[in-house]
């Protein structure tokens, strides 16, 4: 609970290359920094922190980032016709911000110029943050597009034309064609849309930064993005949800509909219960080293918020294999997490 804010010098050591400029130094499988998480964007985040010599938990990072939202839209031509996301969109940016305050996305306007430009990273031994869509994504093998997946790139081989990255529950290095991962890293669906989104510094340090007060602001921040949302982000799109709930009913895809929304509740990278029991761990952790926070009751608070979207996500699954639309059902639980979320950020509000 100590250790995650100290810096990790071995790997600090190794990468006396980056000052090298652009020499060709591709990393070893020894200075690659990959461990095995919940969620994509926070573990590969946490990845990309202990091979510039920064270790935080995986939670720790969620919740500086200010990781937990709830975005409702209709899609056109989307995998389904209703999507939920209980997750904050711009999570990466806020939480590489707070580190690197000239932290920016690298964009393109042609894939090839996506493909050079990580290539020259690459070979200079500079990891990169990318956004994907797992379709294009071979070890995946979906027959959906599922975009905004961050992954980390860490080597190419020139001659097989293949790029080794790591991807959050997967403990190896996996080997992607390079015309694959180009074809992931481009993608105009909702709400997700990057254009070869990449991110490779050449160090990071946390000099200067005071993670309890980061972490503190984080809070406040990530309950204000859940109070001041709309009819399609925040609290306020539960609202509009159990509002077209009948319209669910309507469309000849409702069990899809339900099943992918269950999924994305409780178990594509969530952690479970939305995210909410990863963020109930970074209150722990910032518990122990924030009286006030060890003070409130915002950990017991989001624990409940988990638990209510998990029974949500239940609700939905048993909905999926029902044969007609269980509204009532699916109103009522949606009522409980509106209620649960309402009661946490108001809290959160009041630090």
């Amino acid at each position: 609970m100590v250790d995650h804010f100290q810096r990790h010098s071995g790997h600090a050591l190794n990468h006396e290359h980056i000052a090298e400029g652009n020499l060709s130094h591709p990393l070893t499988d020894q200075e690659i920094t990959h461990r095995t998480g919940l969620h994509c964007g926070s573990s590969a985040i946490r990845d990309l922190l202990e091979f510039h010599g920064i270790c935080l938990t995986e939670a720790f990072c969620f919740g500086l980032g200010s990781g937990l939202g709830i975005t409702y839209l209709k899609l056109v031509n989307g995998p389904v016709p209703y999507i939920v996301h209980v997750r904050s969109l711009g999570f990466e940016e806020r939480l590489l911000t707070t580190i690197d305050p000239t932290m920016k996305w690298s964009t393109f306007e042609s894939e090839g110029a996506a493909a050079g430009c990580l290539h020259e990273r690459l070979d200079a031994g500079k990891p990169a943050l990318l956004l994907t869509d797992i379709f294009h994504l071979p070890y995946y093998g979906s027959s959906t597009h599922f975009p905004g997946h961050a992954i980390v790139a860490w080597r190419r081989d020139a001659d097989s034309g293949q790029v080794l990255v790591t991807d959050t529950e997967r403990p190896e290095l996996l080997s992607v064609p390079e015309a694959k991962l180009t074809l992931a890293r481009f993608s105009h669906q909702p709400p997700f849309i990057h254009l070869g989104n990449m991110y490779s510094p050449d160090h990071l340090t946390l000099d200067g930064v005071s993670l309890r007060d980061a972490a503190r602001d984080a809070v406040r921040l990530n309950a204000d993005l859940l109070l001041q949302g709309t009819e399609c982000s925040g609290i306020l799109a539960i609202a509009q949800w159990r509002k077209e709930l009948p319209q669910w009913a309507d469309t000849a895809e409702w069990r899809w509909t339900t099943r992918f929304a269950y999924q994305i509740i409780e178990k594509r990278g969530t952690g479970g219960g939305g995210f909410r029991l990863m963020y109930a761990d970074f209150l722990d952790e910032l518990a122990t080293i924030d009286p006030a926070i060890q003070a409130s009751t915002l950990p017991r608070l989001m624990r409940e918020s988990a638990a209510a979207w998990t029974a949500l996500a239940q609700t939905l699954k048993n909905a999926s294999e029902d044969t007609s639309f269980p509204l009532i059902e699916i109103d009522t639980a949606l009522s409980v997490v509106e209620h649960a979320e309402y009661r946490y950020a108001l809290a959160a509000m009041r630090l």
